[in-house]
């Protein structure tokens, strides 16, 4: 089966050393994914909790993340949720229309200045949609380092303690050569934007009830949505599939399942890959 890979690998202008190299960078660890990420995403959720907040969305307060060349992947506090009018969050035991009083806005700045439009998930699905015409190994790098993200699987402590993403730069390098950018965004930064947006998503489910992250709801679903539809942009995944989850919880996601499923989407992934 690997070897059938390989030359399907092959046949798009990547080698078998190639391949297996980056195998060895991106293999799936041999334990539970989900119960491994939560301590790494309860300290995450924890400093994000303690960003200093404005007092309101006109005086919101900085805190940047990521520095690469001449963009910064920042967030604002607090976001548009954590308004005292706002009512469009259900709490999950309560089930009562609330905001989220800990809402961040992720932000890409460009020289310091913020890009004129927050994304929604619909432009990002968008933008994310324009690269089926572009190329399809660098399409299937980016999903196999969303589905690694979803579990922070690529995160490291920085000199504070604190934890952030480090994807491994030879893979990055091969991305970045690849597909260079999407609608404008160079790849490395519209990945971190993505990471960024998945820890907002998992400070919005504690903040409405699902305190230290018991489950994927939140980050994992999220970027495991990402990797869904791009799975099925490469042809990998049906497209009925993608949008038959979008109509059961958790609302609005439709993850891409933690099975073999997602090994023969991103094969890249597998623990055994390399020993063929």
């Amino acid at each position: 089966m690997e070897e059938q890979i390989l030359k399907q690998y092959n046949k798009t202008g990547v080698s078998k050393e190639q391949v297996l190299l980056l195998n060895s960078l991106l293999k799936l660890p041999e334990e539970k994914l989900t119960p491994s990420a939560r301590p790494r995403r309860i300290e995450a959720l924890n400093e994000a909790l303690k960003w200093e907040k404005g007092e309101d969305q006109e005086h919101r307060k900085i805190t940047k993340l990521y520095f690469l060349g001449d963009f910064t992947i920042a967030i604002a506090k607090p976001g548009k949720e954590a308004a005292p009018d706002y009512k469009g969050c259900r709490h999950y035991t309560t089930h009562e229309k609330t905001n989220n009083p800990n809402d961040m806005n992720p932000q890409i700045l460009k020289f310091g200045k913020k890009l004129d439009k927050d994304l929604t998930f619909e432009d990002m699905f968008e933008k994310i949609e324009t690269l089926m015409r572009a190329d399809l190994f660098g399409l299937e790098l980016m999903g196999t380092l969303l589905f690694r993200a979803a579990f922070m699987l690529d995160h490291k402590k920085n000199n504070d303690g604190n934890w952030r993403y480090e994807p491994p730069k030879e893979v990055i390098t091969v991305l970045e050569k690849r597909i260079p950018n999407i609608t404008g965004i160079p790849i490395k930064v519209f990945i971190h934007f993505l990471e960024v947006l998945s820890l907002n998503e998992d400070v919005k489910v504690h903040t409405l009830g699902y305190t230290n992250l018991p489950q994927d709801y939140g980050r994992i679903n999220t970027l495991l949505t990402f990797a869904q539809l791009i799975a099925v942009l490469l042809n990998r995944r049906s497209l009925s599939k993608f949008a038959g989850g979008f109509a059961r919880p958790p609302s609005g996601m439709s993850p891409l399942p933690k099975t073999a499923i997602a090994l023969g989407c991103f094969p890249l992934l597998s623990p055994k890959f390399s020993q063929a």
